[in-house]
């Protein structure tokens, strides 16, 4: 689709990776006249934000939502085009045998006053949540990422919230955003990701995830971008192809994500990563109404998450039919046609009988799908070194595992890779 056709082979910079770090680099080059060209094995653009398009569904690789507040994404996207839709602040909470609704409670005082006598919420874990809100929205970006940094279950303690409402509220719906389970990761991001859902919304576009990616890619001219191009291997100067060819340049960014990247440039600091299975079934009869996240509040079973992005978007899903999206991080040795046959018997105590009629559509094996931070930073221009000769990396593994830190980490390693080529030029 944004595959050019020049036969060009030497140039300023070459981008390696076409996902939402590469596009972030590629669009600072443009804007600055730097020559580029940017590169990717696959077939389209967006790295890991994918959306495949199958029977007239549209099911995103992986549950992934758009947070509205984003700072990188705020300045790079056009929202009004992605036409935005987002999901009801709060979330449904499965605890034993019965539901819960959990309401934002600055958005939605009244239902939130309402519905927080459940059995895991006490009003002390209420007047935590406000009180941390309200210490976020006086800190920068910034200054969180500079706080004192521990796990974020630890923080969570440390503030004294409840054991019940830590794992049947915070444990699922943080672990889903993190896709780790202990809540080991770092408490910076933590706080981070908190600031940025009380400021804004969890929202999908109407075309899927992957319409992020693709309208970051419009951007830059059809010849600027090379797709279905595997590089072998690279060393200064030049970038060898799986084809046979090289193409010339005066730095190379590599903008994969860490696993290629280390295969490409190999490095000592290896970056752990976490895994997810996402699973989608259609149904004419949607287990719930709302433009919700449904939540796994009981410490047993395999799902974390449900949520139907056609409540979202109606584009999700044909006329009549609902998707149904469920998302596993634990670990687990089941096969495919195992993992189908545990959901569905864990969803029907859920949601009964009906789940046993609804339709398997695919299940995705995520691997690498977040990197793993239990420490954390914010890196400034001043502080990107090159991994090698005018060698140089980015993507959310160099920053925070976010769209946020994605962008950021394209837009900031071009703005260093500028000032390398001034000075060396």
């Amino acid at each position: 689709m944004f595959s050019g056709n020049s036969t060009k082979n030497e140039y300023d910079v070459i981008i390696i990776g076409a996902g939402l770090a590469g596009l972030s680099a590629a669009k600072k080059f443009l804007n600055e006249g730097i020559d580029f060209l940017l590169i990717d094995a696959s077939s389209s653009v967006g790295g890991r934000m994918k959306t495949d398009y199958i029977k007239e569904y549209q099911l995103d690789r992986g549950f992934q939502v758009l947070l509205t507040s984003y700072p990188e994404a705020q300045n790079a996207l056009d929202y009004s085009a992605l036409k935005l839709k987002s999901f009801d602040p709060g979330a449904i909470v499965q605890y034993g045998y019965k539901t819960y609704k959990l309401s934002d409670p600055f958005r939605k005082p009244i239902t939130a006053v309402r519905n927080f006598r459940n059995p895991f919420t006490a009003m002390s874990d209420m007047v935590k949540i406000i009180a941390l809100r309200n210490r976020h929205r006086r800190f920068s970006v910034k200054e969180l990422f500079n706080e004192k940094e521990q796990a974020t279950i630890d923080y969570l303690k440390e503030w004294n919230f409840t054991d019940k409402f830590i794992q049947s509220f915070l444990k699922p719906f943080l672990g889903g955003v993190f896709l780790d389970s202990e809540l080991k990761v770092s408490s910076r991001f933590m706080e981070f990701v908190f600031k940025m859902f009380s400021q804004g919304y969890a929202s999908l576009p109407e075309k899927g995830i992957q319409e992020i990616p693709n309208q970051l890619a419009k951007q830059i001219p059809k010849e600027k971008i090379k797709l279905n191009t595997k590089v072998i291997n690279i060393e200064p100067n030049n970038v060898m192809l799986a084809d046979g060819s090289s193409i010339k340049t005066k730095a190379i960014v590599i903008a994969t994500n860490s696993v290629d990247a280390n295969k490409i440039y190999p490095c000592n600091n290896k970056i752990e990563t976490q895994t997810v299975k996402c699973i989608y079934f259609s149904t004419e009869k949607a287990p719930f109404k709302t433009a919700s996240l449904y939540l796994n509040g009981n410490v047993s079973g395999l799902v974390n998450n449900v949520c139907i992005p056609s409540n979202v978007h109606r584009a999700y899903a044909p006329k009549n039919k609902h998707l149904i999206s469920v998302s596993v991080i634990k670990p687990t040795q089941l096969s495919d046609l195992e993992l189908v046959m545990a959901v569905r018997s864990e969803l029907k105590v859920w949601f009964g009988a009906d789940v046993e009629d609804w339709l398997h559509l695919r299940t995705y094996n995520i691997e690498n799908a977040l990197p793993k931070f239990e420490t954390i930073s914010y890196p400034e221009v001043k502080d990107i070194k090159p991994i090698g000769n005018k060698i140089f990396k980015c993507g959310d593994y160099t920053h925070d595992p976010s769209i946020n830190g994605a962008m950021r980490s394209g837009r900031l390693i071009a703005e260093a890779v500028i000032w390398d080529l001034s000075v060396k030029i």
